[in-house]
């Protein structure tokens, strides 16, 4: 196929600008983006008009994204404001002869707000885009709709995000509907979306990234694409990269969009928008990978094993948390982390959640052969280049040290430990064994390799400690202190509450059941248990690092939705397609289990939301405990005598409170 784009570079229409962008020669045209005081009144719109006189190349336009008040573009609002600034928009295009108008395709909202929405208006959507197209035809120019990244920055700082245009799918349903519409394919938004689908998918409701990839963003909007915004990408946040200095091999991108589009513009961001060395720089590699040859094929990725497709936060009826994105980039980006208990469900949830941030290196270190296996099988080549598999077990003290000391983690997220109420009470030297000698060896290991930040993740049931797995996980806290205060260290437990989805979970078993068609087994329909998603668990462990960075020592889920488990159990039931109510067999509660758990304990108070989904726990975390252990604690003994500490200490409840007199 013959290609026949132009290569554009990118300015704004003011006249230092665009002398600059002009400087050096050769170029064959400028893409021109409004900003809204471009567009604010007719003498502006003029003064921008005028700045392009006398440049004799190829232009196109685009439209801000904003209006002069400072209000976003939004596709489903179209006020009178919104209507001056299209109409300004579309007659700028005309004006300077530019066969084209871009707008992007979004719903910009702050987290808070994003969080709280429900679906985009439709109808406004489609008046909207619908008296776009018709500014734009009625001028002789054609209106598109370009693609955008899951995180907006907006040119005016802070983080919004939109629930549509994101996904090629969106493009193409909104020019199903107004088929006047064309497209502007950015490879840098689609990059980003697909690795934000990789890392929390919930948020856009998805499932994975499956069929995110680049050259299928290329292969379904270029045939109806006129314009094409290129430029590299890191992560979730590294938008509009120099050419060949992100993740995205472009070359073979840009050769088949020369194939399909008339324009490609090198859109890279500049430190300094009056000076464009990198965009210049992107063009002479747009220009090189469009004169290689081509073969007309773009090379997709195998596809992987479908991911679960289940909709726990409908479950719920409330929207996942919204990560606070800039401090989790500065927290884990270019750091090491280690996950132990990393191969279970949470862990892989976190570890893929923490991968979007790009850290040097993630360790996975895990006692259960299996869960280790699986996940380094799932996982895609070029995120196992930054991941290591360990085999270990945190009960072998000796072992972890030596693991610790090799991986040299910033961050350790301490997530191993027994977990079944009722287990605990018939085999309670296996939950001391892991839950207290194992997270002893993981904070004494992480303090003599200068571990900067731990989070130890605890549970709702250590609140009250009403049973044996309660109080070793009460323990857990108290040690997490007590390594905290001795070296002055950056140490947080997160109470954790029920996770749906986890393995083993009551909410596994009863979906399992539910699409088997056959009665859930539940211990007593009117326990009152605390739910959260998984990716939920994900954001409460990371926005523990942050929090532990403000010298909190306790804290647990802002929000956590509280249901009957036979409410659980229906929900479930209906949203796996069944009708009516599920039939149930009641087995009754379980050994060390109680009907009603709470989040907090006496003496402590559940503060405000710091970040979406976590707030810190107030109260006492006494350290005589964790002291009396450590002086009883021999220095080389064998697990049955260090065992034996530990249970004397679990028949001391005094030492979960407050010092023993």
């Amino acid at each position: 196929m013959q290609i026949s784009s132009n290569i554009l570079l990118k300015a704004a229409p003011e006249p230092e600008q665009i002398a600059e962008r002009l400087e050096g020669g050769g170029w064959r045209g400028l893409e021109l983006a409004l900003m809204p005081h471009h567009v604010a009144d007719d003498a502006a719109l003029a003064r921008a008009v005028a700045a392009v006189a006398g440049v004799d190349l190829t232009l196109t336009a685009e439209a801000p994204v904003a209006w002069p008040s400072g209000a976003f573009v939004r596709v489903d609002r179209l006020d009178e404001e919104a209507k001056a600034g299209i109409e300004r928009s579309a007659e700028f295009a005309a004006a300077i002869r530019s066969p084209v108008l871009t707008i992007h395709l979004f719903t910009p909202l702050a987290p808070d707000e994003y969080r709280a929405s429900v679906a985009p208006d439709e109808a406004a959507i489609e008046r909207f885009l619908r008296f776009y197209a018709g500014a734009c035809l009625s001028r002789g120019v054609t209106p598109l709709i370009e693609n955008v990244p899951p995180v907006l920055r907006m040119r005016t700082g802070g983080v919004f995000l939109s629930a549509v245009g994101g996904h090629w799918r969106d493009l193409l349903a909104w020019r199903e509907r107004v088929p006047e519409l064309g497209f502007t394919l950015d490879t840098s938004h689609a990059a980003l979306f697909r690795s934000f689908a990789a890392t929390y998918p919930t948020l856009f409701g998805l499932y994975s990234d499956e069929e995110l990839e680049l050259e299928r963003y290329v292969e379904e909007l270029g045939p109806a694409a006129e314009v094409a915004h290129v430029s590299d990408a890191h992560g979730l946040l590294g938008e509009g990269l120099p050419y060949g200095e992100g993740e995205l091999e472009l070359d073979g991108v840009v050769r088949r969009l020369g194939e399909l589009v008339p324009f490609v513009v090198a859109e890279i961001n500049e430190p300094d928008q009056r000076r464009s060395p990198n965009m210049k720089a992107g063009y002479r590699a747009i220009e090189r990978a469009l004169a290689a040859p081509s073969n007309n094929v773009l090379q997709r990725r195998p596809r992987r094993v479908p991911q679960e497709t289940f909709d726990w936060q409908a479950v719920l009826e409330r929207r996942d948390p919204v990560p606070s994105l800039l401090a989790l980039q500065e927290r884990f980006g270019g750091r090491r982390i280690l996950l132990t208990g990393g191969g279970g469900s949470i862990g892989r949830t976190l570890s893929s959640f923490l991968a979007g941030f790009r850290p040097e290196r993630i360790t996975v270190l895990d006692g259960h052969e299996a869960s280790l296996s699986a996940d380094r099988r799932a996982r895609p080549p070029e995120l196992l280049a930054a991941m290591h598999h360990v085999l270990c077990d945190i009960r072998d003290a000796g072992r972890l040290e030596r693991e610790l000391a090799l991986a040299r983690p910033d961050v350790v997220f301490h997530l191993a430990a027994y977990k079944h109420v009722d287990w605990a009470e018939v085999y309670p030297e296996e939950f001391v064994d892991t839950n207290l000698q194992g997270s002893w060896n993981v904070l004494r290991a992480a303090e003599r390799a200068g571990v900067e930040t731990v989070v130890v993740a605890s549970t709702d049931k250590a609140a009250l400690a009403a049973s044996f797995y309660g109080r070793t996980k009460r323990f857990m806290e108290l040690l997490t202190a007590f390594a905290g205060r001795e070296v002055g260290a950056k140490r947080i437990a997160v109470r954790f509450v029920n996770v749906l989805q986890s393995a083993g979970s009551a909410s596994e078993i009863f979906l399992r059941q539910a699409r088997a068609d056959v009665p859930l087994t539940v211990t007593d329909t009117g326990m009152i248990r605390y739910w959260i998603t998984m990716a939920h668990a994900a954001t409460l462990a990371a926005h523990g690092a942050l929090l532990a960075d403000e010298g909190v020592r306790l804290a647990g889920p802002a929000d956590p939705v509280m249901l009957t488990v036979g409410e659980l159990a229906s929900r479930i039931w209906r949203h796996a397609g069944r009708e009516g109510e599920p039939a149930l067999d009641i087995l009754g509660i379980r050994r060390g289990e109680t009907l009603t758990e709470v989040l907090t304990g006496p003496g402590e108070e559940l503060g405000e939301e710091r970040h979406h989904g976590i707030a810190a726990i107030a109260g006492e975390l006494p350290t005589a405990g964790p002291a009396w252990v450590a002086e009883r604690l021999p220095a080389r003994g064998t697990r049955e005598e260090t065992r034996a500490v530990w249970l004397e200490a679990m028949q001391r409840p005094g030492l979960l409170a407050q010092a023993p007199r």
